[in-house]
């Protein structure tokens, strides 16, 4: 340190080793450390490690650091991760180390990994799994999936796994090659199922589906063998939602776990292997055709029965028809019988009660036809007797005149003048007459 004009100065190198012994002296010894890796950053070549550290709340990053993990450590921690999870160190997980934190002039801040604990990370892998499950539950869909109705014939297959699996081959040899020759019709979504990318690759394949799910029965999810931590894809909350809400049954064939992951609690069905998964497909066509026989078989014995009955039936039906019709000639020949006894005798009796009205009605018509002409004749003759009285020269007899003015008949003295000369006719002669006054009768006007 050099003093100038009162003020202390320092050297980068009197900072840098100041530094270097705070933190020596604050933290002098290795400690236990909790936090997410989350990128690893391994470079194969130096086999060092460079893993990005972070701490979050609530989904926010609440601290960071670079830690480093030399290829010696590296190798030795790497190893007992996989003989305690079956899976190497990657992306995404939490774990607990064992590191100091020093600080050197020339490279700075530095934590150095020398130890990891597994058994940590797949507790706070069961931690986060049953958060998973109880945000699931507290959704509603955790039983979604198993809720839907399964189809009587999973024809139709649309398959998630790895064409090059051997998972994969042996659940296509196992539902192609039955021995009740069931036909399977399969399509293949491949996708990524374990590592960093299984979450997404999977999800997608499922959206893939979902768009053209009327051409399909039911989805399996195919998968090999793997530890814990290869399942670890399976507990994410994400794609186990997406399986939960999906609208066809999904059955889960995702390998050998001595933990039940939760894609497999959310599936309709979960068959550890993809041999029992295609075991179950092929389960599903024979409980169908159990049924189908055992419906022909009741067919068939019902069948017989109705027939029994049915020819029993018209047994009884044709000897009620026999007994009947023999009734029925009988009774009609009888009819018969007497409709001829009938016959020979009415048409003379009818013959002769018509006859009888025939006379009968003959001799009301002559003494009503004489009743009216009598009648008709009294009324003729008074009529003439009228008609002869309206005679004109019987009227004129009678003391009546016609008088008659430029030879039409005079029936009042309008337009008759004085001095006019009127013509009269009497029954017996005529006068010419003069018109000397006319006098009118206001009664006829």
């Amino acid at each position: 340190m050099q003093e100038s004009d009162g003020k202390k100065i320092y050297s980068l190198l009197e900072i840098s080793t100041g530094l270097r012994k705070a933190v020596n002296d604050a933290f002098p010894e290795h400690y236990w450390i909790t936090a997410e890796i989350a990128k690893l950053n391994f470079y194969p070549k130096s086999g060092h490690c460079y893993p990005d550290l972070v701490e979050k709340q609530q989904g926010k990053v609440k601290a960071q650091m670079r830690a480093n993990i030399w290829s010696s450590h590296y190798v030795q921690i790497n190893r007992k991760f996989v003989s305690v999870t079956g899976e190497p160190l990657k992306d995404g997980i939490r774990v607990l180390f064992l590191g100091r934190l020093t600080y050197h002039e020339q490279y700075g801040l530095s934590l150095n990994i020398v130890d990891m604990e597994p058994a940590f990370t797949l507790g706070e892998m069961a931690r986060e799994k049953k958060v998973a499950i109880e945000r699931l539950k507290k959704e509603g869909i955790f039983d979604a999936n198993r809720q839907l109705p399964f189809p009587l014939i999973p024809k139709r297959v649309a398959v998630i796994s790895v064409e090059t699996s051997k998972g994969y081959s042996d659940f296509v040899n196992v539902v192609r090659q039955n021995s009740w020759n069931y036909r399977f019709e399969l399509r293949l979504f491949p996708a990524l199922l374990q590592g960093d990318g299984a979450v997404q690759s999977i999800t997608e394949q499922l959206a893939a589906i979902e768009k053209q799910k009327n051409q399909f029965d039911v989805v399996i999810i195919i998968r090999g063998g793997g530890g814990d931590v290869g399942l670890s894809a399976y507990d994410n909350y994400q794609l186990a939602r997406s399986v939960a809400v999906f609208p066809l049954p999904i059955v889960a064939g995702i390998g050998h776990s001595t933990n039940e992951t939760i894609v497999q609690m959310v599936a309709f069905a979960n068959k550890i292997t993809p041999t029992e998964a295609g075991h179950f497909l092929i389960q599903q066509f024979h409980n169908f055709s159990v049924r189908l026989e055992t419906a022909q078989e009741k067919l068939v014995r019902l069948s017989r029965q109705r027939l029994d009955g049915e020819k029993q039936r018209w047994k009884h039906q044709v000897k009620t028809f026999e007994i009947t019709t023999m009734s029925r000639l009988q009774k009609a020949n009888h009819q018969l019988d007497t409709i001829k006894s009938v016959l020979q005798l009415r048409p003379r009796f009818l013959v002769r009660n018509e006859q009888n009205t025939l006379m009968s009605q003959a001799k009301m018509i002559r003494t009503y036809a004489k009743q009216h002409l009598t009648v008709a004749q009294q009324k003729l003759e008074l009529l003439d007797k009228q008609v002869g009285l309206m005679k004109p020269e019987n009227v004129l007899k009678r003391g009546y005149s016609i008088t008659y003015y430029k030879e039409k008949p005079v029936t009042n003295v309008q337009g008759i003048e004085s001095g006019e000369k009127l013509r009269t006719l009497l029954y017996k002669g005529e006068l010419e007459v003069k018109v000397e006054k006319i006098i009118k009768n206001p009664s006829h006007e």
